[in-house]
């Protein structure tokens, strides 16, 4: 699995706050995770896990980052035992089992079918190793003028609108300075 990871220099901290102030403790093999990652943007990566399929948005991290933890939505799952780690881009959820039997399980809220929640894997790790990633393509990170230019080289200039500019730009903002490695836990 690819990941651009977000800043974790102040990872430790932000995660003892986290589990002082909700009274848990996060698994082991996630919060090794947080502390070197602590989270991350995850493009084009996928998952198919016992009959549910979804995409990875990324994975939510502690403090100022491109994808915080949201203490409306730690508190709403800490009393179902749930963390929620990340989502998909449709707004569902992963959240990892924090307590009890299934201590540790990754499991998938689909936000369309209520609370019910769906195991996806016994441990994050395994979670991880079950998601599949490709790389952020090249022409994705391509400058506006590059794109204009490709459209005007095959005589295609007419098709270059403000419209498809600002995609153009959205996109370099997504993924522009955007580095991904190799997830390893």
């Amino acid at each position: 699995m690819l990941i651009s990871k977000f800043d974790s220099t102040a990872a430790a901290d932000e995660i003892m706050a986290i589990e002082q102030q909700y009274a848990i403790a996060l698994p082991q093999p996630y919060k090794t995770f947080l502390m070197h990652y602590n989270g991350g943007y995850t493009p084009k990566t996928r998952f198919r896990l016992k009959g549910i399929s979804s995409d990875v948005r990324g994975f939510y991290g502690a403090g100022k980052v491109g994808l915080p933890l949201d203490s409306e939505l730690i508190a709403a799952w800490i009393p179902k035992h749930m963390f929620p780690i990340g989502c998909d881009s449709f707004g569902n959820l992963l959240l990892i089992c924090v307590e009890g039997e299934l201590c540790g399980a990754i499991f998938f809220h689909d936000h369309e079918k209520g609370k019910k929640l769906s195991v996806l894997s016994s441990d994050f790790p395994s979670f991880v190793r079950a998601c599949k990633s490709e790389p952020i393509p090249d022409a994705a990170r391509r400058s506006i003028a590059e794109r204009k230019e490709a459209l005007l080289a095959r005589g295609r200039g007419d098709v270059i609108t403000p419209a498809l500019v600002q995609m153009w730009q959205d996109e370099l903002d997504k993924y522009g300075n955007m580095v991904q490695e190799e997830l390893v836990l």
